[in-house]
């Protein structure tokens, strides 16, 4: 195998089981919530997304300033090894019932941690893949961001088959255990991973922190695209589960089926960003989701339909973010700059379904979750058009 085709499949593989265990805590948050934050309603289905969330902007920056000091390949080992111990723990928890206090305790720190190597892992596996590829950036891109509902995907399959076939309260346990299993495998791959050409030619050629001016552009579109995603397709299974009422059983192939077809979305949305560009597919993308989840919310259309249509509309924007971003920063500071834009977003978005449940006390959980949605949509909408179309005058040029 080349060098090119094992970075990007090293990368993937690795984003695609990391992607699981973000998956594993958004599709089991209901049954979390009862077994680990009894008395705390909605919030408590929320609170181990948002503990995940809030501690990849460390992972980033720490794991993003290792792999443009020491290289891409070294970060990216630790980061696999970390988050495949982490959530083989996390299924192995005590629940509230047995030990109390300290079962919400236990689960909140594994959380915490399983962040930052999460966070560590966007610093090294996106910037590895598209300094790996030659051609098609846009097309690799999506299918890269991709990779994440290939995860979801995953978890969500695996959870819908449990929830039919065994014990609801053990189920979740057999989901975070079988999602240490396959990172052996991106273990593998990612011991044949080796410097990117570009990197050992432009990398270390200035200080990390010399480069980092876009960050603030590239913040305000990420801070957009996260609030989007966590008061709508992560939201889903607090939506379905706990405010709809609908059974695991039900509600897991109605995510399952908006995750498959979001992964169409991302291929078709990066192969057209090679053309138009990404600046403007991001903002069309933002534009028709916007759409989608006012069908979603609003009930316009029965939920069979509307689910899978948000789906795909919702993960037209943020297919171009492997590339985008990584175009937008010098090799020198790429997986800082990178990582930290993907994950720091999250120090405001990470707060999404927190935002919602206080909106709640207003109006009703859906237009809660479509106001917060919209505010997100508008300052993608404000960050993109502040910055620079990147398809043809990129700081990446491989």
């Amino acid at each position: 195998m080349t060098e090119p085709k094992a970075n990007y499949l090293g990368a993937y593989l690795s984003w695609v089981m990391d992607s699981y265990d973000l998956g594993a805590v958004v599709i089991t948050s209901a049954v979390l919530k009862q077994l680990f934050f009894p008395t705390l309603g909605i919030l408590g289905a929320a609170l181990p997304i948002v503990f995940t969330v809030l501690s990849r902007p460390l992972g980033a920056f720490l794991f993003g300033y290792l792999a443009d000091l020491k290289g891409r390949k070294v970060a990216l080992l630790i980061t696999v090894l970390g988050y495949s111990l982490s959530v083989g723990l996390t299924g192995l928890l005590p629940t509230y019932e047995e030990v109390g206090l300290a079962a919400s305790v236990a689960l909140v720190a594994l959380r915490v941690i399983q962040g930052i190597f999460i966070g560590g892992d966007v610093s090294t596996s996106f910037v590895l893949a598209m300094e790996s590829v030659r051609s098609r950036r846009g097309l690799l891109s999506g299918v890269m961001q991709g990779g994440t509902l290939v995860g979801f995907v995953l978890v969500d399959a695996l959870f819908t088959y449990l929830a039919k076939t065994t014990n609801i309260v053990d189920t979740w346990r057999y989901v975070f255990f079988i999602g240490a299993l396959p990172a052996a495998l991106a273990l593998l791959v990612r011991l044949r991973v080796i410097e990117p050409e570009v990197y050992l030619k432009e990398g270390r050629t200035a200080p990390v922190l010399s480069g980092l001016r876009p960050l603030w552009q590239t913040l305000l579109v990420m801070i957009g695209f996260w609030l989007m995603i966590y008061s709508g397709p992560q939201f889903m299974a607090v939506y379905l589960g706990t405010y709809l009422g609908l059974k695991p059983e039900f509600y897991g192939g109605l995510i399952l089926a908006m995750n498959a077809i979001g992964i169409l979305a991302m291929a078709l949305s990066g192969f057209l960003s090679d053309y138009i560009g990404r600046k403007w597919m991001a903002i069309a993308g933002t534009v028709v989701s916007l759409i989608g989840a006012w069908l979603l919310y609003g009930s316009v259309l029965e939920i069979n339909y509307s689910v899978p249509l948000f789906g795909f509309l919702v993960n037209l924007p943020s297919a171009v973010v492997p590339a985008y971003l990584s175009e937008r920063f010098k090799t020198f500071s790429r997986a800082t700059g990178v990582g930290f834009s993907y994950n720091g977003a999250f120090l405001v978005a990470g707060f999404s379904q927190v935002y919602i449940s206080l909106l709640s006390n207003y109006l009703i959980l859906p237009y809660s979750a479509l106001t917060v949605f919209g505010m997100g949509a508008l300052l993608a909408v404000i960050g993109l058009i502040l910055g620079p179309e990147t398809l043809k005058a990129g700081e990446l040029r491989v």
